[in-house]
């Protein structure tokens, strides 16, 4: 009787040690993209760049792309420092490119804005946490209608004038990753009871804190554009 209560809580000491280390990683990506975004948007030449400059651009573009495609394709080869260094340096520079919302909104509506995302991102976390069955058949889905909402955005950007469409892209991306939250926090729940021995758990702290830190910047871009200038 009593070996069997210490194995579910030897499960669940697992699990809130890497889960707690999977939102530290994420927090600390955040902070480094908050204060690169602030310290590069002080810089005017720069950020005429980032804004004008469309090679410059779609050259930081590409190595974020970059990035993200070899953490998830090969940090469960890589040492745990080498993954964390990889997701600072992605960090910092979606920092660099995020430098021109200080142009297109106020600070108020960033600061105000930010903590309507990370209530939303807390609120779909906190479900997915306490949701004990596993979301695989959710999870489908919402890859199929991430998939689905690339080709919208493809669309958008070739016909830039349908401000009615942007509209629903925005409100159906806010949807759709709010969703992604609850499912990226599922999923490392059910992906603890697994790492019991494993190798590359670092690197698993690193691809976790990768998803939610893409799942808020997503929702913060997205919420940012539906509010007023």
């Amino acid at each position: 009787m009593t070996q069997a209560k210490a194995v579910p809580a030897a499960s669940e000491v697992r699990f809130n040690r890497f889960l707690a280390s999977v939102y530290l990683v994420m927090a600390v990506g955040m902070a480094i993209t908050a204060w690169v975004a602030t310290s590069v948007s002080a810089n005017q030449a720069l950020v005429k760049r980032i804004l004008f400059d469309p090679w410059f651009a779609f050259g930081l573009f590409m190595i974020q792309i970059v990035i993200v495609v070899w953490l998830s394709a090969a940090v469960m080869r890589m040492s745990s420092g080498a993954a964390l260094i990889l997701f600072l340096s992605y960090s910092a520079l979606t920092g660099l490119s995020l430098t021109s919302i200080f142009i297109y909104y106020s600070q108020s509506t960033i600061a105000y804005t930010f903590w309507v995302t990370a209530g939303m991102f807390l609120f779909g976390s906190v479900i997915g946490f306490f949701i004990r069955g596993d979301l695989s058949a959710m999870g489908r889905f919402l890859m199929l209608a991430l998939l689905g909402y690339l080709f919208g955005l493809i669309f958008v950007w070739i016909f830039p004038g349908a401000r009615g469409l942007n509209q629903a892209m925005n409100f159906t991306g806010i949807l759709l990753f709010a969703g992604l939250t609850v499912w990226d926090t599922n999923r490392l729940k059910q992906l603890s009871t697994q790492l019991e021995g494993k190798q590359g758990i670092g690197g698993l702290v690193v691809i976790g804190a990768l998803a939610l830190y893409l799942d808020f910047i997503n929702l913060f871009l997205l919420l940012l554009r539906t509010s007023r200038r």
